[in-house]
């Protein structure tokens, strides 16, 4: 087999892709039980130990760890202890930027159906309306443990976009922002800290702010209202930010929120859009930034990530003009507008 994969490194690097979906239902089932908070930092655990403390059977779990331990994620010892690699240890929850929570959204039941019938949007359709009977985000209401891991993965998020948005924008001469669509105000909290003058508000569904905690809030520096973009924006803010919110919608829904936007702010306001900047180019862009954009089509059809030029189409039919993009360490850009 070895001399195969040496004879024809291509075939062997295509074959690990068509079955990389065993891993990621691999990671989920790791991430699901636990393990990696089990295992100390720099520790080692027998496995008949970790077994019973999952209330798992040692062999199973065992055949797991090592296939996963064949792509780095645990070490295996040939006395059956398993210990920490430095990718295992991003499973941990305590870990900066954790990715624990990514581990089991990405792969959750409702992410994992959807994905069964990427088919249809080849034709039009919408696989999560396809898969579920219903759009993601009224699945997401339904279905509560998966929105609060969503709203966790965003706040953990790998690519660090908040606390990346925060250290590239100079927020210290604005009194009011709105996060439009800001999840559980992570965003917000990671500007405040490094800024002491500004306040905060985020807006999002009612399901959303009520699961925002009272000490997440900065000691009142952070409220939060209930509602919903296409219902209209809080007025009054000097900036508002949509982080990573338009890549959720098609064209006609992003203008509708821009728009929402626009109506609420003073001349003088701006807009701040936190969004990958999609490179036309795939020989030149960043891989994650195409899978990303293929889990909004197969969760929300013609949602998508979008190159410069195409943000600024959407924000000039919105009544905005771009400004700048202003690059950050993560792969999320500020694109900067004003109202024309």
């Amino acid at each position: 087999m070895a001399e195969l994969e040496m004879a024809d490194p291509e075939r062997a690097a295509l074959d690990l892709l068509l079955q990389g979906f065993k891993v990621s239902r691999m990671l989920r089932l790791v991430a699901d039980l636990g393990i990696a908070d089990r295992i100390g930092p720099d520790g080692r655990v027998a496995l008949n130990e970790l077994a019973a403390a999952c209330g798992v059977r040692p062999k199973p779990l065992m055949r797991v760890l090592q296939a996963l331990a064949s792509f780095g994620v645990f070490g295996v010892a040939a006395d059956d202890s398993i210990a920490h690699t430095p990718r295992s240890k991003l499973l941990r929850t305590d870990a900066p930027n954790s990715l624990h929570h990514t581990a089991r959204f990405l792969t959750a039941r409702g992410s994992w159906r959807a994905w069964e019938e990427l088919d249809a949007a080849m034709t039009g359709g919408v696989p999560h309306e396809v898969a579920w009977g219903q759009g993601r985000f009224a699945y997401l209401r339904e279905h509560p443990e998966e929105a609060r891991l969503f709203d966790a993965m965003m706040a953990n998020y790998p690519d660090n976009r908040h606390a990346a948005f925060a250290a590239a924008y100079d927020f210290s001469g604005v009194r009011l922002i709105c996060d439009v669509g800001g999840g559980n105000g992570a965003a917000l909290r990671h500007i405040l800290t490094r800024f002491p003058t500004p306040r905060g508000v985020v807006l999002d569904l009612e399901d959303v702010v009520r699961s925002v905690q009272p000490e997440e809030l900065m000691g009142g520096r952070i409220t939060v209202q209930a509602g919903s973009a296409f219902d209209g924006v809080p007025a009054g803010a000097d900036v508002y930010m949509l982080i990573r919110v338009l890549h959720d919608w098609r064209d006609e829904d992003c203008v509708r929120i821009l728009r929402a936007c626009r109506a609420a702010m003073a001349p003088e306001a701006l807009l701040l859009l936190g969004e990958q900047i999609l490179e036309p180019d795939p020989a030149r862009g960043r891989q994650a930034s195409y899978l990303v954009d293929a889990q909004m089509m197969a969760m929300f059809g013609s949602a998508r990530e979008r190159t410069a030029d195409e943000f600024r189409g959407l924000l000039a039919e919105a009544g905005f003009a771009l400004r700048r993009v202003v690059p950050t360490v993560s792969p999320v850009s500020i694109v900067e507008a004003t109202p024309v």
